[in-house]
């Protein structure tokens, strides 16, 4: 009887001109691991970078933001209390006295938070404050002295500070504000954007994974590569648990058109055109006839802040964008914008007319009805409606990291993973040329 032999392994092809099975697989085999871990490497840095951003946004960009609407609002409001309180008969009220005191203690304290953290652009606009700032209330000091003396200079002293105010500390005030501000939608619209080196990537090892099975299915003679497979499947959980997580993350961060960071820019810029009005329309009166060119920028102001015939303005651009949340705030705002103009009519009546003790009277009054109690409930409004979306842009950023909490740590374990599947499918295949 004939000897039975064993069937003998098969050996890689020999031909000229076509490289070896084994070799090709090892070769395969190695590229879907380096394109795995050249994945998963991408996709863990995109994450840590949003992570960092995010993080970045709520504790240092949006509160440096805050301290930089502090200085700037604090500034404004000590100019317009200042030129308030130079108007008040009787001599200076303690309210006032103690607002002014208030206003300059915040902002230095905005000032030396500020200088912490800022850039070289902004370190020279806040020293511009910084040294500008005691001739501020030197000025302001020396008017006040001459105003319980009885002597006149003292507006003059007081329209110089005003000048100094206007004209060089709030513009660099200002301009720090803007530059924060930039900073901080800068990160959130990285934050937010596409990780287009993830997407290539992860579209490769999708192509090759899908080619590589075509290949073992045609040499092999098999329809399925179970190792493939499973390496298959764990790259589709990891790109919808990615695009999930993200879309999530991307979906909490709101920016663009009608941001929350948008709405901040268009309120604070809202608030600084009325305490900018407020002490134009103060000064004013204090020129006792002199002051056309205050009344001009108050008419400015005025129309910057709620535009003409009812039209514009920085308060309809903030009506525009605002959520049900802030939207009362900001139409109250705006109410009380329109009752100020028509209650300064008045004043300007009365010291157009001549009758400048009447004018004086009316811009000081006190009541639910007077002009300073409107101007009061606005720029109340105002700073409830900057506080909201200052909250808004806090909570957006934190819930924005919230949604991708472990997607760093699954990213790593899904690679690992995937590797190990592309060994156990190749392995053996390229065991059976052996």
């Amino acid at each position: 009887m004939p000897t039975q032999l064993a069937p003998a392994r098969r050996s890689a092809p020999l031909t000229s001109g076509r490289l070896p099975t084994p070799r090709l697989y090892w070769l395969v085999a190695a590229g879907l691991v380096v394109l795995a871990l050249a994945t998963g490497t991408a996709a863990v840095a995109d994450v840590r970078q949003r992570d960092t951003l995010l993080t970045d946004i709520s504790e240092v960009k949006a509160p440096i933001s805050v301290d930089a609407q502090t200085l700037y609002r604090s500034l404004a409001d000590a100019d317009a209390t200042a030129a308030t309180a130079f108007l008040s008969t009787g001599g200076e009220s303690a309210e006032l006295r103690g607002r002014f005191l208030d206003d300059l203690a915040q902002a230095s304290a905005a000032l030396t938070i500020a200088l912490r953290d800022a850039d070289d652009d902004e370190t020279a606009r806040l020293r511009v404050v910084a040294e500008q700032l005691p001739v501020y209330t030197g000025l302001v000091e020396t008017a006040r002295s001459n105003q319980r003396l009885g002597v006149p200079l003292g507006g003059a002293y007081l329209r110089e500070a005003s000048g100094l105010m206007q004209q060089t500390i709030l513009p660099a005030a200002a301009g720090v504000f803007d530059s924060t501000h930039q900073r901080l939608v800068g990160e959130q619209e990285a934050a937010d954007g596409l990780p287009w080196l993830t997407v290539l990537f992860a579209l490769l090892l999708a192509g090759a994974l899908v080619a590589a099975q075509m290949l073992v299915a045609r040499r092999s003679r098999r329809t399925f590569n179970v190792g493939l497979v499973a390496a298959s499947l764990v790259a589709v959980s990891a790109l919808l648990w990615s695009a999930t997580a993200i879309n999530s993350s991307t979906g909490r961060l709101v920016t663009g058109q009608g941001s929350p960071a948008e709405q901040v820019a268009v309120l604070a810029n809202a608030g600084r055109a009325a305490l900018q009005a407020r002490a134009n329309e103060s000064l004013t009166l204090v020129a006792r006839g002199g002051g056309a060119t205050f009344d001009k920028q108050f008419t400015a102001q005025l129309d910057e802040l709620i535009g003409f015939d009812g039209k514009g303005g920085l308060l309809q651009e903030a009506l525009a964008m605002a959520d049900d949340v802030d939207r009362p705030a900001i139409t109250q705002a705006r109410d009380e914008a329109n009752r100020w103009r028509a209650l300064h009519l008045a004043v300007r009546e009365a010291d157009n007319g001549g009758d400048w003790n009447k004018a004086v009277e009316l811009a000081t009054a006190t009541g639910e009805e007077a002009l300073p109690a409107a101007f009061t409930r606005l720029d109340k409004a105002l700073s409830e409606a900057l506080t909201a979306n200052n909250r808004e842009l806090d909570e957006q950023a934190e819930g924005a990291a919230g949604a991708l909490t472990g997607l760093t740590a699954g990213f790593v374990l899904l690679t690992a993973g995937l590797v190990v599947a592309v060994g156990l499918g190749f392995r053996p295949r390229i065991g059976e040329y052996r």
